[in-house]
């Protein structure tokens, strides 16, 4: 939409921090308090003309006074249609000093508004026209129209022409009011003020494009013209009179002002939907944030009373049969670990190899000036005897943030991700980057019946006060115990596929707020990149599905209430997040997809050094063509995706927010890369078991390197 673009013009010309709104509303308004410049939703055709009210009306933000003058004794009678006159002319004047540019736009701006006939002149003369209007119309329209002053009203023009401060302009409004309400026998301008200067000045005549010969040439016929009329003779006392008679009003004498008032509310689109702006609110990491002491020692409590409950009201068999189910996973876990020593290692390696790789295409060589005996035999030859010394520039300290998917369609896939999960980690912590996993969750709040709140603004993205997110594994713990909460996971993720009855209540298994996750990662980056001392973070975010739709704050009050209430409401195609750090909107869109999109979109606008990877874990069958038509448009493109997946069960997805989106079929992560078949397999089944292992092992490392490429 034209006035997205328009919003982020007038951002630019601010060079403050604005908030720029567009709304259904007849006229512009600007928050002084706030600095919320509110923009009509203009309906015409013509960009220039666009482009000009929104400069215009980014000049009153920036460089009109606030203040109420109208109370002060020394401009209380000048008439307010005055003051914006003058006004206008001043602040346009700076805004095209500002922005030399802008003299093209308001030039052709108000060459199509004249077209339009929206000052209401046409076959009008003007020489007939108030003081006031002759003045307006002379600064808006330039050398689109003449105007013609006598001696006596070329000290208000000029007065009008060299206003730099509001007060100039104010000054240069009660002049015209003198003037106007002067003795109709009086033919003696009033004196202007000091600090104006007589005749034209550059900024007053600015109407003509700079860089068109024949428009230079139409300014200065203008102003010999404007000099010719300044030898007539003074107004007749009849002339005077009659001028005197309409000047009774203020409001008669401003005639093209109110015109063009008139006809911009008409063109202000008030039938438009009503638009919506929201912002990401401010998250508070203690009440959002379970640390991982908390979440082990609650998940081991529930254990060590489950079993000693088992011990006094079960049968012992029981009791033995559940031990035995734990140490199976303890089991378990201790071969997988042992099993992805090699593909741990091969990240390692990789990474290294990368990393260096990266340094040495960075690094400078230079002489020393120390002589290099090496080389000295070769003196009549070779002019470079000295000794060369390379200097390999410091890489940025890496941290690893993973965010984990924590809801109920994750049961039968959650296990084959966290195997992936603990290769990352274990290659985090053989390489020494500092990390943080933390899994999204409605659970651990309601089950809890302790909800943390976040605090509720009017116009933010609603987040529930039973989300949270838990921090559940962390690189700040010794290996000892970062394997035995590793361990506790495992035991966790075992029991949603394998179920034996004890999983703990607050680790359940819920929705998919991952939109509020992607929200919280907003305060989460900066206080891991300040907890840990790095200065580039890479996010790894792992899902099965998309989000569930948030929605967005506002301020109502019931009928049977007393006061107003924040209250949450839908999110429309109408509403645009707005991001009050970087100045960036966007239109919010009712797609799921596309939704999170935007907010990964924000979240890197936040943070440009931050690196957001997708690992997508998705069910076999078609579900992969929904995801193909879902986030890839170019067809070619989707082709190739088709082959990769009937191939390796995986492709990536480029423009889905993430800097890769790995789409990985749940099978191939199920599927044990180790070469295993029974006694008895025949020669066809141990083949076929081979290839199975390889092809897994290639695609793992296939997935595992470009996710390398990324972090190194």
């Amino acid at each position: 939409m034209l006035h997205e673009v328009k919003g982020k013009l007038a951002r630019l010309l601010a060079t403050e921090n604005l908030i720029i709104e567009h709304r259904s509303v007849e006229t512009a308004q600007f928050d002084v308090v706030r600095r919320v410049l509110t923009l009509p939703i203009w309906k015409f055709s013509s960009v220039d003309v666009y482009d000009l009210l929104v400069a215009h009306e980014v000049g009153h933000a920036l460089f009109t006074d606030p203040r109420d003058w109208s109370k002060e004794d020394k401009w209380k009678d000048v008439p307010q249609t005055f003051v914006n006159i003058t006004e206008d002319a001043r602040i346009e004047k700076l805004m095209k000093r500002k922005y030399a540019g802008l003299n093209k736009t308001f030039y052709r701006g108000y060459s199509d508004l004249n077209d339009e006939d929206f000052f209401d002149i046409a076959n009008e003369d003007l020489d007939t026209f108030s003081l006031p209007d002759r003045i307006n119309l002379h600064f808006k329209l330039g050398n689109h129209v003449k105007i013609n002053f006598s001696p006596a009203e070329r000290t208000i023009v000029d007065a009008v022409g060299t206003a730099e401060s509001f007060d100039d302009a104010l000054q240069a409004a009660m002049l015209l009011n003198d003037y106007v309400n002067q003795d109709s026998e009086s033919t003696e301008a009033p004196e202007a003020p000091a600090n104006t200067r007589q005749g034209n000045t550059p900024d007053v005549q600015q109407q003509t494009p700079p860089t068109s010969q024949e428009g230079e040439q139409e300014e200065n016929d203008g102003e010999q013209k404007e000099e010719s009329e300044d030898q007539v003779p003074n107004e007749t006392k009849e002339e005077s009179e009659e001028k005197g008679a309409q000047e009774d009003r203020p409001e008669d004498e401003t005639r093209t002002a109110e015109a063009l008032e008139k006809k911009l509310k008409q063109m202000a689109d008030i039938t438009e939907q009503e638009i919506s702006y929201v912002s990401i609110p401010e998250i508070n990491l203690k009440h959002t944030v379970v640390s991982a002491t908390k979440i082990h020692e609650y998940a081991e409590g529930v254990w060590n009373d489950y079993f000693e409950r088992m011990k006094n009201e079960s049968d012992s068999r029981d009791v033995v049969w559940y031990e035995k189910r734990f140490s199976k996973t303890d089991e378990k876990y201790n071969q997988f670990k042992k099993d992805s020593a090699k593909e741990v290692n091969y990240l390692v390696k990789e990474f290294e190899c990368k990393k260096s790789a990266s340094a040495y295409s960075r690094a400078t060589t230079s002489r020393t000036g120390v002589l290099d005996c090496a080389k000295l035999h070769t003196y009549k030859y070779n002019e470079d005897l000295f000794k060369k010394v390379t200097v390999l520039p410091e890489g940025k300290n890496h941290g690893l943030v993973f965010v984990l998917d924590w809801s109920g369609s994750m049961c039968d896939v959650l296990l084959s991700t966290i195997k992936q999960l603990y290769n990352l980690i274990w290659f985090c912590r053989k390489v020494g980057i500092p990390y943080d996993v933390y899994a999204f969750s409605n659970e651990w709040n309601y089950k809890s019946g302790r909800l943390n709140p976040v605090l509720k603004e009017e116009n933010k993205i609603w987040i529930p006060d039973e989300f949270s997110m838990l921090n559940l594994l962390t690189s700040k713990v010794n290996n000892a115990t970062a394997d035995r909460q590793m361990k506790n996971i495992w035991k966790i993720a075992s029991s949603f596929r394998d179920y034996y009855g004890i999983t703990p209540p607050q680790l359940y298994l819920s929705g998919t707020p991952l939109n509020e996750a992607i929200i919280s990662l907003h305060a989460i980056l900066p206080d891991f990149k300040k907890r840990n001392g790095v200065e580039k973070v890479n996010c790894v975010v792992l899902t099965d599905g998309e989000a569930q739709m948030p929605s967005r704050t506002v301020t109502m009050q019931r009928t049977w209430e007393n006061t107003e209430n924040i209250r949450n409401r839908r999110i429309t195609d109408n509403t645009f997040l707005r991001n009050l750090k970087t100045g960036e909107i966007h239109r919010l869109t009712m797609i799921w997809h596309k939704f999170t999109k935007i907010l990964l979109e924000d979240l890197k606008s936040t943070f440009p050094g931050v690196n957001v990877i997708g690992f997508r874990i998705i069910e076999g069958g078609g579900s992969y063509n929904n995801m193909i038509s879902s986030y890839i448009d170019d067809w070619d493109t989707k082709e190739r995706a088709r082959r990769a997946w009937k191939k390796e069960k995986t492709f990536t997805v480029k423009d889905a927010g993430y800097e890769s989106y790995f789409i990985i079929g749940d099978s191939a992560l199920s599927n044990d890369s180790n070469f295993q078949v029974s006694e008895t397999a025949t020669k066809a089944q141990i083949r076929n078991a081979f290839k199975k292992s390889l092809g897994a092992k290639k695609m793992n490392k296939r997935i595992l390197n470009e996710f390398v490429s990324l972090v190194a």
